[in-house]
């Protein structure tokens, strides 16, 4: 039982060469390759048959979403449109009511009613100038600048 393992083994993915350039395949090597290539082979058809779904059905997804997608913006935008004409209508109602509330009629209406009336004398009111502080550190620095 020691002899057969201090042999080198073949390998099974390379065939032995001998020194006239032939190739020697065991049995066993052989038999294992074809089963390889067997197993191989069904999964080969399929891995073709899904490229060939995959390529028929990318585009028509794509084409869907993109569809999709346009019809959800088509819906915002009609959205969007009427919440526009809304608001302006608001608006032009809203600018109506200012206009009456601020019509002469109405404040002179008002003024008669809390017993306003024209200012028969007019005063002249003085307002004193602010008192200066005296400019200190940081902002003594920023009025030499200033000019």
């Amino acid at each position: 039982m020691i002899a057969p393992k201090a042999l080198p083994q073949p390998s099974v993915d390379r065939p032995e060469r001998t020194g006239y350039g032939r190739i020697h395949v065991r049995a066993r090597d052989a038999a294992r390759r074809r089963a390889r290539r067997t197993r191989l082979r069904g999964y080969a058809m399929l891995a073709r048959i899904s490229l060939a779904v995959v390529v028929v059905l990318a585009p028509i997804m794509g084409y869907v979403l993109l569809m999709g997608n346009l019809t959800a913006l088509n819906y915002s935008l009609a959205q969007a449109e009427a919440q526009r004409a809304e608001l302006q209508e608001e608006t032009s109602r809203l600018d109506d009511r200012i206009a009456a509330l601020e019509s002469r009629d109405r404040l002179a209406d008002v003024a008669a009613r809390l017993h306003m009336h024209d200012p028969q004398t007019f005063a002249v009111v003085a307002v004193p100038a602010p008192a200066a502080t005296p400019a200190s550190g940081i902002a003594f620095l920023g009025s030499l600048f200033r000019h």
